[in-house]
């Protein structure tokens, strides 16, 4: 018999137990479904990580922060007498690495607060940036007005910029420019001049957010960093800055260099702490690598199902060749060789677990993809992973139906004729 009349036969008894063929796979079909899903969910996350940090336009990005040096005596926090970024020592960097920081960036924070427009109040979040914060950043646009200027931070201005989505709020007539806005901020209420208008752009999560929430959510307002320090009293001392690379510098490079820079300078003497960071290259490669443990964990987990989807293909192949036993011995009597009715019973079982990873791979990609089109981030599916799936569901055929195949061609062809 050769392989086109045992797939025809397999079909045959499939169609003759339906319900109980597809009890049979749905082992299989949950276990390769959820290997695929699996896969193409780790792939819509690491896209979405790289996609938000392309969007944040942090991917030339090293953060520059503070951390205890090893033995130190400390008392739970870093003083103001530790902290040694300031002002003078951060723009030096940008001369002193000329050719390779394109821009540092301080940054510090006023708070959230409200702004009274006609008939409602509208949520802000303050922060304090640096000299030509937006012009120096891809992921700001200035539409109207103008950047920060030397002014500004020398003399510690109450200037701001505002998107321009808080500008159609406030100002519909299109004239925000130069008006005073106020803002409230921890019970204390701040008058800015609108010095200039920002893109307001949404990023994944904030999409995701306006969905479950509406428009009602923060907007982003900018002040010079040293408004912040006048305001708040806090002295021209911070605990980290960011430092952006031009492009195609080797990061790696860059932020070592960096860091030894402080610690044999400005830190040289500090017995308390010293100075760190981290690389977005860094950054990417190591959420990338936690997912992808995860991912293999779920994907194990998820191959147990399979196994025991496997053992249910063993067990129904063993009934199937129970009930079969004088069909069996009838085409033994016949003729046929052990390896055919070995080969039948093999076929038979391959089958199943061909048709379950199927329908597994299918039910697998429709859902990744609904999950994709949900977060905004649709990933086409890993061919990789599907040839696999396809591959190790025939292996599991194969294994899981050679021992009922291997007991239905060693049957005494006349005990099995007179079976009842």
């Amino acid at each position: 018999m050769n392989i086109g009349e045992n797939i025809a036969l397999a079909f045959a008894s499939l169609k003759a137990n339906k319900m109980r063929a597809f009890l049979t796979m749905l082992g299989i079909i949950i276990g390769i479904s959820s290997v695929i899903m699996i896969t193409t969910l780790g792939d819509i996350l690491k896209a979405s990580v790289n996609t938000t940090v392309a969007d944040m336009g942090t991917t030339n990005a090293l953060s520059m922060f503070l951390q205890w040096k090893e033995g130190a005596d400390t008392d739970g926090y870093i003083s103001e007498n530790d902290v040694f970024f300031t002002t003078e020592n951060v723009e030096e960097l940008k001369s002193y690495f000329s050719g390779r920081v394109r821009y540092t960036l301080i940054q510090n924070y006023l708070g959230t607060g409200t702004v009274k427009g006609k008939n409602k109040e509208y949520n802000v979040a303050v922060s304090g940036m640096s000299l030509d914060a937006v012009s120096s950043q891809s992921t700001l646009t200035l539409l109207e007005g103008r950047d920060f200027r030397e002014e500004d931070m020398k003399n510690s201005r109450n200037v701001i910029i505002i998107t321009d989505k808080l500008a159609d709020y406030l100002y519909p007539d299109g004239d925000a420019l130069g008006k005073t806005m106020e803002v409230k901020v921890n019970e204390e209420t701040y008058p800015f001049v609108i010095i200039g208008i920002i893109e307001y752009k949404v990023s994944a999560m904030s999409s995701a957010m306006i969905s479950a929430v509406g428009e009602d959510i923060q907007t982003q307002t900018l002040i010079p960093y040293t408004t912040v320090n006048k305001l708040t009293g806090a002295p021209d001392s911070y605990s980290n800055i960011i430092v952006y690379s031009e492009e195609g510098i080797d990061q790696t490079e860059l932020l070592d260099d960096i860091i030894k820079h402080y610690n044999t300078t400005y830190f040289r003497t500090n017995e308390s702490v010293e100075v760190t960071g981290l690389a977005a290259e860094q950054a990417i490669d190591m959420l990338n690598s936690i997912m992808g443990t995860v991912e293999l964990v779920i994907t194990i987990i998820a191959g147990i199902s399979l196994m025991v989807g496997g053992i249910g293909v063993m067990n129904i192949m063993l009934v199937s060749v129970t009930e079969r036993t004088r069909e069996i011995g009838v085409r033994k009597a016949l003729g046929a060789p052990n390896g055919a009715i070995r080969m039948q019973f093999i076929v038979e079982s391959v089958i199943i677990c061909l048709i379950g990873g199927i329908i597994g791979i299918i039910f697998g990609v429709v859902t990744g993809n609904i999950i994709g089109i949900i977060v905004d981030q649709l990933v086409p599916p890993s061919i990789s992973s599907i040839i696999i799936a396809v591959t190790f569901s025939m292996a599991i055929g194969v294994f899981f139906g050679y021992y009922p195949a291997n007991k239905a061609a060693k049957l005494d062809p006349i005990e099995a004729l007179r079976y009842e």
